[in-house]
């Protein structure tokens, strides 16, 4: 990883990648950071912002120093605010202190503002009475032990050297520490090194009012060292009491003996000196017992101030654990709550009964959420009437009454009309002082039910309100936000629950009509289908017989004008010949039609029957071929196939084979445009079945057209007119591949052709027929 020089802050990083606090994802509470710390961080900017533009600014500053910070935490979940930030029992992350840092060093407009924070906020109050009775070489040497206390694990200390007057400390930081930095390490390591050299050469100053101790920079992570070392120095605490008195005893032994020599000269030096020395070891002792006495009221002072801090201590961690028993008893309850409206609003949802729902509602509102009387009153919206009041925790005189009342709501501004027709919820805890408000049939409603105070809140879903649901006490409890966000949340769900019967009865009634509009129907549509089953086997007897009786005059029709084509009749001029010659066309055309029609007959009749056999299936095409040939020919059309060699018969019927074949190939002839192309190609994709498929390249079918050309008289609108018949050879087609137990389809391109293939068993059918 490339490290950033010490000038590219970690607010060049979008969001923080770490948890900020808490516990991180293995389950480790994050304790590198001491809440100490930021607080200091925040005391101080409040200071320096409301030095320079008043205290209304300072708490604008530490308000948009929380906002500048949960923009960069995308975890709405550690979001902070200024109360959160100002407990010194949190614990953070290095990350989050960074970008604190960095921030308070924007919003003060001061680069040295960790420095100064070090200088005049690491040392608290609280600090300075357990320090004093250590020298400052002692608490220099004691940094380990305190620095460890701020941050858990996260920084490594080290005491080099420590004298009366100078130490040698340094710092170098745990290498998860160095991950959250990133390659932000140098900045992030620069600023934490001078808050923290700031804080420590103020212990000369703020422990013994001895000055600010001078500091040197000998090695610093900011540069690119392991460690941040530096050399602190500051005025020696020499003791000189002791000296002062043993050289005041000295010169009072000395007066003494020089006194005893000058009035009893008779006196040896030895029995002078004797007595010289009792004066000075009593001053001596006098001097020290005066010594030891200020001291001791100084540490009786000292304890003193201890003491308050302890119990200054003790009375904040009374009051935050007063606070935690408050916020878990009101988890508990919200807890509570919520447990109780998740299985409320299960059993509300389950019922579709509009009277058991209602029923259910009272009873669960008044026994679960504890309250002492509940109504849940219906609003017709066309009407603009609240009506068919249901009420229970009170008496039966009030509940009949509430049921039989109707109140129109008009007013909006009235309580009636703030709920139902503005859909707002009341928190009402004097009902009297909102009398005026109320209607009088729900003044007199009040009266008899005795309330004092209610929630009312509306039943509302999909931005219209069904009706209202009201609560009440009947002692003086009085009724909270919390009950009318409760409330709320069961009004909701209530709401859902009655429109889902609602909705639940329209159905089961338009169930019930249509059951019985579909029970009419379906006999009328039986007897219908009665009557088109008599038409139908009418029409098929009629095609038949009718088709059947015209085939004989066709037949002798054509042979009559056959043999006036012939000669028999005399000779014919050319033009005569020409219509003789359409006529006998158009006899062929109408008997195709009449067989297919009889064809139709036999197989919507169930009387279609198949002659199985053996059936060589080259042979077949070359037949079907053949025949249409001249066809072909005619229109300059070229007819080829494409056959396997040695393919073994199947089982079939040939002439219906042969009739498949033909119709097919006749119509690729008849779509083709001279001199054109048909393909008759013949395939066995396994070796169950075969496949014969009719190409050519006339002028295909519209993707439109192509799933209906096998329905029964369907014909093309884009159909030349000379080109169309009656819309039956496809559908009879069809009808006898699947007689055949096979399946037909049609791949065609508009302009490019058409390309019919159908499929059939090898081993065929023994018999079959159309039924």
């Amino acid at each position: 990883m490339t490290l950033l020089p010490k000038d590219r802050s970690i607010l060049d990083r979008p969001f923080m990648r770490f948890r900020p606090f808490g516990l991180t994802p293995g389950g480790e509470k994050i304790r590198d950071v001491s809440g100490f710390t930021i607080r200091a961080n925040l005391d101080h900017l409040e200071d320096v912002v409301g030095a320079a533009e008043g205290e209304d600014a300072a708490r604008r500053a530490v308000q948009r120093l929380c906002d500048s910070l949960n923009a960069r935490i995308d975890n709405p979940a550690y979001h902070v605010s200024d109360k959160f930030l100002r407990n010194t029992w949190n614990s953070y992350s290095y990350e989050f202190a960074c970008y604190l840092k960095e921030f308070c060093i924007l919003l003060s407009g001061n680069p040295g503002f960790q420095f100064d924070v070090g200088k005049y906020k690491f040392i608290s109050p609280m600090l300075k009475p357990l320090g004093r009775p250590f020298s400052v070489a002692q608490i220099f040497r004691m940094f380990p032990h305190f620095g460890e206390k701020f941050t858990k694990g996260s920084i490594h200390f080290e005491v080099r050297s420590v004298t009366n007057g100078m130490a040698v400390l340094r710092m170098k930081f745990a290498d998860h520490i160095y991950e959250q930095f990133g390659p932000y390490r140098k900045r992030c390591a620069d600023i934490v090194c001078q808050a923290s050299k700031g804080g420590l050469l103020a212990v000369p100053q703020h422990m013994y009012q001895l000055g600010f101790a001078g500091v040197r920079d000998l090695q610093c992570i900011a540069d690119g060292d392991e460690y941040c070392e530096w050399e602190f120095r500051w005025p020696a605490q020499p003791d000189s009491a002791r000296a002062r008195w043993a050289v005041t005893g000295a010169v009072v032994s000395g007066g003494v003996f020089g006194a005893l020599r000058w009035a009893h000269p008779d006196l040896s030096g030895v029995e002078a000196g004797a007595w010289a020395v009792m004066p000075g070891l009593t001053t001596w002792c006098a001097g020290r017992w005066h010594d030891l006495a200020r001291k001791a009221d100084e540490r009786e002072r000292l304890l003193n101030e201890q003491v308050e801090v302890v119990n200054a201590h003790h009375e904040e961690l009374r009051r935050a654990s007063l606070e935690q028993e408050r916020t878990a008893v009101e988890l508990r309850r919200k807890v509570s709550h919520l447990t109780t409206l998740y299985q409320t609003g299960l059993g509300f949802i389950a019922t579709l009964d509009r009277e058991a729902l209602l029923n259910n509602v009272l009873r669960t509102i008044m026994h679960e959420l504890k309250y002492d009387r509940v109504m849940i009153t219906s609003f017709d919206r066309d009407r603009r009437v609240a009506h068919d009041a249901r009420l229970i925790g009170t008496s039966q005189d009030a509940i009949r009454y509430a049921q039989g009342m109707e109140i129109p709501v008009t007013d909006p501004s009235g309580i009636e009309g703030e709920v139902f027709l503005q859909g707002r919820p009341l928190l009402i805890n004097d009902l009297r002082r909102e009398r005026h408000r109320l209607h009088p049939l729900n003044r007199k409603l009040i009266q008899r039910a005795k309330v004092r105070s209610c929630i009312t809140v509306p039943l509302k879903t999909q931005g219209n309100v069904l009706g209202s649901l009201t609560v009440s006490h009947t002692t003086d409890q009085a009724l909270t936000q919390d009950d009318l966000h409760v409330m709320v949340t069961v009004a909701n769900q209530v709401a859902i629950a009655l429109d889902n019967a609602d909705a639940y009865h329209r159905i089961e009634t338009l169930n019930a009509g249509l059951e019985h509009r579909i029970r009419e129907r379906t006999r009328s549509l039986e007897a219908a289908n009665d009557k088109l089953r008599e038409l139908d086997q009418l029409k098929s007897a009629f095609v038949s017989i009718t088709s059947h009786e015209l085939r004989t005059p066709l037949t002798a029709i054509k042979g009559l004008v056959e043999n006036m084509r012939d000669g028999f009749t005399g000779d014919l001029s050319d033009r005569q010949v020409f219509y003789l010659t359409r006529v006998t066309h158009n006899i062929d055309r109408l008997t195709r039609m009449l067989n297919d029609l009889l064809d139709l007959s036999r197989i919507e009749a169930g009387r279609m029957e198949l002659t199985p056999g053996d059936v060589a299936l080259v042979p077949l095409i070359e037949d079907a071929v053949e025949t249409l040939r001249p066809q072909a020919e005619q229109k300059s059309i070229t007819m080829q196939t494409v056959n396997p060699p040695d393919l073994a018969p199947i089982r079939g019927d040939r002439d219906k084979l042969l009739q498949i074949l033909t119709n097919l190939i006749h119509n690729a002839v008849k779509f083709t445009p001279p001199s054109g192309c048909v393909t008759v190609t013949l395939t066995q994709p396994d070796e169950h079945t075969v496949q014969l498929c009719v190409e050519d390249t006339g002028c295909g079918i519209t993707p439109e057209d192509a799933p209906r050309v096998f329905d029964r008289f369907y014909r093309s609108r884009d159909d030349a007119t000379e080109a169309r018949g009656a819309g039956l050879g496809l559908a009879i087609t069809k009808s006898l591949v699947e007689l055949h137990q096979g399946r037909i389809e049609v791949d065609s391109t508009p302009g490019r052709g058409s390309r019919f293939c159908f499929t059939l068993p090898i081993r065929g059918v023994d018999h079959a027929d159309a039924g």
